[in-house]
């Protein structure tokens, strides 16, 4: 998913602006918004146009899980933590704390990065920018911020590889849980944003 899908959704739910273009409901609507986002668990990705994800096995459902953290997670943040790794990973080497540390500073990064973003939409929609707490997209920051977790858990060169429990297979279930619990908890949270003038 682009940006502005998520800063759409975000932007969506402020009273004084026209929604956009909706925000997505469900799995498969924001694995669909999700799919344009080069970067997936297998490395391949989908196009913008892509049909709606139905997972016939445990390797598409996983992708589908991937696509829709990519739906909650600012591309921006995508892009670089992946180009940030590659260039401080050091293949022979165990996990340094490096990695750790780019994963602490990004997963800061991440809800900065989407209130930044739906401030920059909305300013160029000539509306008042969301200072307030309350007017900030909460559910977007945190949702992000979860989503970003459990995708940084599913890479192939993780930091969370140093640890004896972790496996591929944890970070598949990781991936499938989080993608289902921010599309089951998105209704209850994409709430109407009130501004008042």
């Amino acid at each position: 998913m682009s940006i502005d899908t998520l800063t759409n959704a975000a932007v969506a739910r402020r009273t004084d602006f026209y929604p956009q273009s909706g925000v997505p409901q469900g799995l498969a609507g924001i694995a669909r918004a999700g799919a344009s986002m080069p970067v997936s668990l297998t490395g391949s990705g989908g196009s913008a146009s892509a049909p709606e994800p139905q997972p016939t096995s445990t390797s598409d459902a996983i992708n589908t899980g991937m696509h829709v953290l990519f739906g909650y997670i600012p591309t921006e943040v995508l892009t670089l933590y992946v180009a940030v790794v590659a260039a401080i990973a050091k293949p022979a080497a165990g996990v340094s704390s490096t990695e750790w540390t780019t994963f602490w500073i990004f997963l800061g990064c991440t809800p900065v990065v989407v209130w930044l973003v739906n401030g920059m939409k909305v300013k160029a929609a000539q509306k008042p920018l969301p200072l307030a707490f309350r007017t900030w997209p909460i559910w977007e920051m945190i949702a992000a911020s979860i989503a970003y977790c459990a995708w940084a858990f599913a890479l192939p060169r993780t930091p969370f590889a140093e640890f004896s429990w972790y496996s591929s297979a944890l970070s598949g279930i990781a991936v499938l849980v989080a993608s289902t619990v921010l599309g089951l908890l998105a209704p209850f949270f994409q709430l109407p944003i009130k501004i008042t003038p």
